[in-house]
């Protein structure tokens, strides 16, 4: 299956998925769990862990509506890199040590810079929210 078709797929699911918060939910445990497991064993996922991390957790924001000020275009692409990363059949197979890794986490660092403004101000709205979160947690004790 050529990269191009793959992704063109994950695009289309990534739609679907985020209509759906069942679907949405599930897509964030099975791309939790695969980030652990593929961390293991691949150093380039593990040097992309914190960005494979900060999608996850954006879809997860997104999905439960906690943070919506990111474009839906951008949020497909963003869940079609989950998509992609948790898919075993994209270019390069995962089963083909390293390469097939390389490959999604090259996908991951590609959106991450082409989405970097976007993904910066969630991650700084979630500072600030935790933040908040902690003074109010404080206050009430």
């Amino acid at each position: 299956m050529s990269k191009k078709l793959s992704y063109k797929n994950a695009v289309r699911r990534a739609s679907f998925i985020l209509r759906d918060k069942k679907l949405s939910n599930k897509l964030i445990r099975n791309a939790s769990e695969t980030l652990q497991s593929k961390a293991k064993v691949s150093k380039k996922v593990r040097a992309t862990r914190k960005v494979f991390a900060d999608f996850i957790r954006l879809i997860k924001s997104y999905v439960n509506g906690s943070y919506r000020d990111i474009s839906w275009k951008n949020m497909l692409y963003i869940t079609a890199v989950i998509i992609y990363f948790i898919t075993p059949t994209d270019l390069i197979p995962d089963f083909i040590p390293v390469s097939g890794l390389l490959d999604d986490a090259s996908l991951a660092l590609w959106t991450y810079d082409r989405l970097q403004s976007e993904l910066n101000e969630f991650l700084l709205w979630e500072r600030k929210s935790k933040t908040n979160n902690k003074e109010i947690i404080d206050e009430n004790q």
